[in-house]
Formats: structure tokens, sequence, C-alpha cells
């Protein structure tokens, strides 16, 4: 039985792609970044390197999810 083989990404590993792309993604919802810039950086990052475009979309909706439900938590405290 043959190893798998892995396609080298500019971020080396596709699962290193995917935890660069998520850790992308909080950071650009931490500092605001709207959702049509995101999903703009999401498509042109898609082309290139479809783990990093997916961890980036992970990383960002996660992240406003989270502040959403720590605003929502706030209001109703």
């Amino acid at each position: 039985m043959a190893t798998p083989t892995t396609a080298q990404t500019p971020y080396g590993t596709p699962d290193d792609s995917f935890e660069a792309g998520y850790l992308d993604g909080e950071l650009a919802a931490m500092t605001g970044l709207n959702s049509r810039r995101a999903t703009a950086r999401m498509a042109m990052a898609e082309q290139h390197d479809p783990m990093y475009a997916q961890g980036y979309s992970d990383g960002y909706l996660n992240t406003t999810a989270l502040n959403a439900a720590r605003l929502q938590n706030e209001e109703t405290a």
C-alpha cells in the first residue's frame, strides 16, 4: 500500500495551511473586518490554497459567533 503524499503549500503541509488560515480568520474577526471583505479574501485564497481558505472561513465564523454570544450574554445580564 502506498503512503499518501501531501502537496506542499506556501505554509507547509495542508494541516499547517489550515491552521494559518484559521488564525488569520480569527484575527480578522477580532479586528472588526466586515464580512464582505472577509468573504473576498476567502474567495481569493480558494484559488491558490483551498485549505487556507477553509481555515480562514472557520476561524472568522467561529470568532464572530463567539463575539456575538458574548455581547448577547452581556446585554441580558
